[in-house]
């Protein structure tokens, strides 16, 4: 799939936008390059290995009794609430419900429109020029979501982004692509979540880039609950002076997961933090490479990843700070905390600062250990099972995460799937 250069310059040559055309062609000549760094970039998680399979594009045209079944889906467990709903990538206009001060369309008829736009946000802070797979996203993917927020605008309620995955028959695969500007003065709440319909696996990119204008504030939660998919993940944060975002990533199962969190901080007075919880049974393998940059004087950035492996799965964390030399009086800190419940699960960590400044405070690090059987067995003295035992401390573990989430029903909703998910870690 990597080396198949012949059919990505096909499609590539299939696009009737000829400003796309030409920076998709700049993104495919630089392959040669990013391959170059592949290697290292994902060096514990083995692709060639993992990803073995031939698969096919997904179409969105036909699978009209799945289609059903989505629609079943939405009126059972998001009732009543905005959505912005994909099928195979593409946006569903006629499925999704959004609140007024938010805007979705297609970026790509943007050009015809708005030109000045268009050149402004497209592809202009992606990591195609040192992830592989986001080149791969940025060549192939069939329509790109524009989702602008409005000035001043403020709800309560979240926003869910539901992409669903249905196939024919076969392993499929599917590019996702995002576009969301918050301009000034903005506050929302996004979750994204990946749905196959399948059990068969299916392969997946998506891109997500966030433009953040002055006094903007975001939170975006990224659900990974499919068991058999090989799903890479990258998110792109820019943001402008003033600017909060909360970007949360959680993870529960998957045949190989990489998930690419960029934040770049270019203006003073930014906030960012960056949590994520990661829970693997049997032979999952998930791979959480963060990157935030401070560009610019007086900003914070705060990130924690938890994580804990049980039966053969894979957990990987590496995690990298920036501190330019015109950004004093920055404070960054990093941490990532990890439990092994079995002596075949590993842990990869790497977390690392980069600072060009001298005025700062900045800090890092990890621990991998086990659970605290003394605490298991004064658990077990007070009449509790050794069952409920381990998954009350469990638990508690991933409570550190769940509870920065700020949104009381996002925060509810990621509880119960998470102590759900926990159940399985007894048995």
């Amino acid at each position: 799939m990597i080396k198949d250069f012949t059919s990505i310059k096909k499609n590539i040559s299939k696009e009737t936008n000829n400003t796309l055309k030409i920076k998709k062609t700049k993104v495919f000549n630089s392959l040669d390059n990013v391959l170059k760094t592949y290697k290292e970039e994902y060096k514990y998680s083995p692709l060639l290995r993992k990803v073995s399979k031939k698969f096919d594009i997904l179409k969105v045209d036909s699978y009209k009794e799945k289609k059903k079944n989505i629609d079943k889906k939405i009126l059972n467990q998001y009732k009543n609430q905005y959505s912005i709903i994909t099928i195979n990538g593409l946006f569903q206009k006629n499925k999704s419900k959004i609140p007024s001060g938010i805007s979705v369309n297609t970026f790509n008829k943007l050009h015809n429109t708005d030109k000045k736009f268009f050149h402004k946000f497209f592809n202009n802070q992606d990591d195609s020029k040192s992830d592989i797979f986001t080149s791969i996203n940025t060549i192939n993917y069939k329509e790109s979501l524009l989702i602008k927020i409005d000035k001043n605008y403020s709800k309560k309620d979240h926003i869910n982004i539901l992409n669903f995955i249905i196939s024919n028959s076969g392993e499929s695969i599917n590019h996702i692509r995002k576009l969301i500007v918050s301009n000034q003065n903005s506050k929302s709440v996004f979750i994204e979540e990946f749905i196959s319909l399948d059990s068969i696996e299916n392969f997946s990119t998506s891109v997500t880039e966030i433009f953040q204008e002055e006094n903007s504030e975001i939170e975006y939660l990224n659900v990974q609950n499919d068991k058999n998919n090989f799903h890479f993940n990258s998110i792109n944060i820019s943001q402008k002076q003033n600017s909060i975002s909360n970007c949360f990533t959680f993870s529960y199962s998957g045949a190989l997961v990489r998930n690419n969190l960029n934040i770049k901080l270019k203006e003073k007075n930014c906030y960012s933090n960056m949590y994520g919880f990661y829970a693997l049974k049997e032979k999952s393998h998930v791979d959480n490479h963060t990157t935030v940059d401070h560009i610019d004087e007086n900003s914070i950035s705060n990130e924690h990843y938890k994580g804990i492996m049980d039966n053969n799965s894979n957990g990987v964390f590496n995690g990298k700070i920036f501190v330019r030399k015109k950004a004093q009086k920055t404070n960054a800190f990093q941490s990532n905390n990890n439990i092994l419940l079995s002596d075949e699960a590993k842990i990869n960590t790497k977390p690392q600062l980069e600072i060009w400044a001298d005025d700062v405070k900045c800090s890092h690090g990890c621990t991998v250990g086990q659970l605290d059987k003394e605490a298991i067995f004064y658990l077990q003295s007070r009449g509790i099972s050794r069952e409920k035992a381990i998954s009350m401390l469990l638990g508690a573990f991933s409570e550190e995460i769940i509870e920065k989430i700020e949104n009381q029903f996002v925060k509810q909703k990621i509880k119960k799937l998470t102590y759900k998910k926990l159940e399985y870690f007894t048995s």
